[in-house]
């Protein structure tokens, strides 16, 4: 029995060395340090891409980081100017135009890491153009209007404030004239540009001096929006047959004429040249988003002809307008 029991004894201790020796070559297996380790089958790569804000101030400093890592469940973003996160997706507002990298660090949960940079170049975006306002019937056609006679007032009549310029000929095409003696207009509204500048060119003539008592005079007014009739929306037409001829924008000469309502006021006297002659003048849009031109001839008693209705009249001389337009000073 004695030899039996020290032969159990011995085959137990050959096989607790034997299980000690396996079982430490497994482990070592599973040991990142060491020599034996497995290699990690899905290791991080990091990566992002990035992209700029837009809008009308300063959105352009504002820049996001669509995270592309793959693999990785811990980030860290350095935006190279100072500011770091640990989100998933990045975000930095720069302090202006300059250049940074920005680094992405990915690393998964065996602790391997992989880092990604980008350098950016901030600029700031150039301003877009002020578009030119548009204008129907700049160039005074003989056209339709929404009742009467075709004229070359049409687009452009708002019999609250005057009477209707009457069609004529001159300078190779159709002109519109306010005749002497009479308180004839011109009259419509266009967007503009808050705070944008812009150029009126205006191609006119005036007839020979009559050597009268009331020599005429042009007047070229710009008119606020926010000079319109209270809960007046405007509306912008591009046909001459959509236009109303009245009950819209302005709807008294007082308004016209009340200085706070006018963001430009040029007044141009008989130049004693019978030729069509070009003129320009400029005003800023202040804080409008709409605003009116509005044309008459002035010089007249305001009693005589139908100056009794409106309180003006152009004076003893014709006055011819061949076309209007307005741009944009970029």
């Amino acid at each position: 029995m004695k030899i039996r029991t020290k032969k159990i004894y011995k085959l137990l201790a050959i096989f607790a060395v034997f299980s000690l020796v396996f079982a430490c070559n497994d482990l070592g297996q599973f040991e990142p340090i060491d020599t034996n380790s497995i290699a990690d089958a899905t290791p991080p790569t990091a990566s992002f891409s990035y992209s700029q804000g837009a809008g009308p101030d300063d959105e352009w400093k504002d820049y996001s980081f669509a995270n592309q890592s793959v693999s990785a469940t811990m980030y860290a973003w350095d935006f190279g100017e100072g500011s770091v996160s640990t989100d998933v997706d990045g975000a930095n507002t720069y302090p202006g135009e300059g250049t940074w990298t920005v680094t992405l660090t990915a690393s998964d949960a065996l602790g391997v890491t992989s880092t990604f940079s980008e350098t950016i170049e901030i600029v700031q975006p150039a301003e877009p153009d002020v578009p030119d306002p548009v204008l129907v019937n700049f160039d005074f056609d003989k056209l339709p209007k929404s009742s009467g006679s075709d004229c070359t007032c049409s687009g452009w009549i708002n019999k609250s404030i005057g009477d209707q310029g009457e069609s004529s000929s001159g300078n190779g095409s159709d002109v519109l004239k306010f005749d002497n003696n009479e308180p004839d207009h011109i009259y419509q509204e266009f967007e503009v540009t808050p705070n944008a500048d812009y150029t009126i060119t205006i191609i006119t003539q005036f007839k020979p001096s009559a050597a009268g008592s009331f020599p005429s005079e042009l007047e070229i007014r710009v008119l606020a929006g926010a000079g319109y009739d209270s809960g007046y929306t405007p509306m912008y037409y591009t046909t001459t047959t959509d236009f109303p001829q009245d009950g819209y924008g302005y709807s008294s000469v007082s308004q016209v004429e009340d200085t706070a309502n006018n963001l430009s006021v040029d007044v141009r006297s008989n130049p004693s040249d019978d030729n069509y002659l070009t003129s320009t003048y400029t005003f800023n849009a202040g804080a409008n988003d709409s605003v009116a031109l509005f044309m008459r001839g002035i010089g007249g008693p305001a009693t005589g002809g139908g100056g009794g209705t409106f309180g003006y009249n152009s004076g003893d001389e014709e006055i011819r307008i061949d076309s209007v337009i307005i741009t944009a000073i970029n």
